[in-house]
C-alpha cells in the first residue's frame, strides 16, 4: 500500500503533516511509498526547487505543470501501475477533471480512500503541536492588543486591519485571516475586510485566525467606539454563555453534535446566526479540521476552535476560544475574548 496526500494553498494540512511543505501559491502532492523515500510533487517552477527544499525534509522534490500527466509518469517510473494506492484529500480538493484523467491513465491501479485514517492521526495532537497552536493564538492576541489604538473614528477598516496584520506578521506569523463587521454591518454578518470608515458609536466585531509554524489558532474580539449600549452587553453576554456551555460540556468521548447542542440550549432563540457560522471545528494544521472521526467522537488530545458569533437587536458580538481536550475537560490555549470599550 502506498499513500498520496494532496493539498493546496487554502487547505494543506495533509501535505504538511507528511512533509512539512506548505504550498504558498498553488498545490502539492506527497507520494509516500511502502518502502523507500517519499517524493514531493509541487506546482512550482524548476528554479524554485532549491527554495522548496528548505521547508521540507523530503529530498526528492519535483515540479509539476499538469498533475495528471506528471503523476502518471511518476507511477510508471516506479513500476507501480498495478499497485494498491491510498489517497488522502483527493475527493475533497482535487478537481474532478484531474482525478478522471489520473484514473483513466492508471486504469489498473486499485485506489483506496484513506481520509479517515489520516484525520484520526491528525486529530490527537502531541505536546509540541499543542504548543505551536498556543503560540499561534498568542500572536493573534498580542496583535489584537493594538486594536484600541487603531480603531478610531475616521479610520477605515482596511487601514486598521493592515496595522494589526503588520503586527502579527512582525511577531512571526506565517499567515492571518480576518472576518469583520463594523457599524450597521455588525447586526447582519461578518465579511471580508472592506473600506468602511469608522464612526463614533460603532460596534466592531472581528474574528481572526493566525498561523505559526504551520499551526493555526483562532480568537475573536468585540469593540465599541464609545459607550457600551445595553443591547450590546446583552448580546455579548449571550455569546459568552454559549462558549461557557460548550466548555462545560466537553469531555473525551463526547460527540461534536452534543457540544453544539449545549451552545444552542444556552443561546435559546438567539442562536440562529451563531449556528450559521458553526459553533466549532477541529483546528491544527488546517484552520478548520473536520470532526467526523472514524467513531464520531472527540478524543482526548483533540484541539478545537469554539466560537459564538451573534447578530441581533441592532448589535453584533463575537467570542471565540481555542482549546485542548484533556481527560477532565478542556484547557484554553489563548486569551479569552473580551468586549472592549474604546474612547470615541
Amino acid at each position: 500500500m502506498l499513500f498520496r496526500s494532496f493539498g493546496d494553498v487554502e487547505r494543506h494540512g495533509n501535505v504538511v503533516y507528511t512533509t512539512n511543505f506548505m504550498p504558498r501559491v498553488r498545490s502539492a502532492l506527497a507520494f509516500v511509498p511502502k518502502a523507500g523515500e517519499p517524493i514531493l510533487l509541487a506546482n512550482i517552477g524548476l528554479r524554485d526547487v532549491p527554495a522548496a527544499k528548505t521547508i521540507t525534509w523530503v529530498d526528492d522534490v519535483r515540479p509539476f505543470g499538469r498533475l495528471p500527466k506528471d503523476l502518471i509518469a511518476l507511477i510508471e517510473e516506479k513500476r507501480l501501475t498495478h499497485a494498491a494506492i491510498g489517497v488522502c484529500g483527493f475527493e475533497e480538493m482535487l478537481p474532478v477533471t484531474d482525478w478522471n484523467a489520473i484514473v483513466k491513465g492508471l486504469s489498473a491501479v486499485r485506489w483506496q480512500n484513506r481520509d479517515g485514517e489520516i484525520k484520526a492521526l491528525r486529530a490527537v495532537k502531541e505536546s509540541w503541536e499543542v504548543e505551536a497552536i498556543r503560540r499561534a493564538g498568542a500572536m493573534g492576541d498580542s496583535a489584537l492588543s493594538l486594536a484600541p489604538s487603531v480603531f478610531k473614528p475616521g479610520v477605515s477598516m482596511r487601514q486598521a486591519i493592515a496595522a494589526i496584520d503588520l503586527k502579527v506578521r512582525s511577531l512571526g506569523a506565517e499567515d492571518a485571516r480576518y472576518m469583520v463587521a463594523s457599524g450597521p454591518q455588525a447586526e447582519i454578518s461578518l465579511r471580508p475586510v472592506d473600506d468602511r470608515v469608522l464612526m463614533p458609536g460603532d460596534t466592531i466585531i472581528l474574528s481572526m485566525m493566525t498561523q505559526a509554524q504551520r499551526y493555526w489558532g483562532e480568537t475573536a474580539r468585540t469593540f465599541v467606539l464609545g459607550a457600551v449600549p445595553q443591547a450590546l452587553s446583552a448580546v455579548y453576554k449571550s455569546a459568552t454563555d454559549g462558549i461557557a456551555a460548550m466548555c462545560s460540556t466537553i469531555l473525551p468521548g463526547i460527540r461534536g453534535t452534543d457540544i453544539a447542542q449545549a451552545a444552542e440550549r444556552a443561546l435559546g432563540g438567539s442562536g440562529k446566526s451563531a449556528a450559521a457560522y458553526g459553533f466549532m471545528n477541529g483546528i491544527g494544521l488546517d484552520a478548520d479540521e473536520a470532526l467526523d472521526l472514524a467513531d464520531g467522537v472527540v478524543k482526548e488530545g483533540t484541539t478545537l476552535a469554539l466560537r459564538v458569533i451573534l447578530h441581533g437587536d441592532g448589535q453584533g458580538a463575537a467570542v471565540a476560544q481555542t482549546v485542548r481536550v484533556g481527560p477532565n475537560g478542556c484547557t484554553p490555549l489563548n486569551a479569552e475574548s473580551a468586549l472592549i470599550k474604546i474612547p470615541a
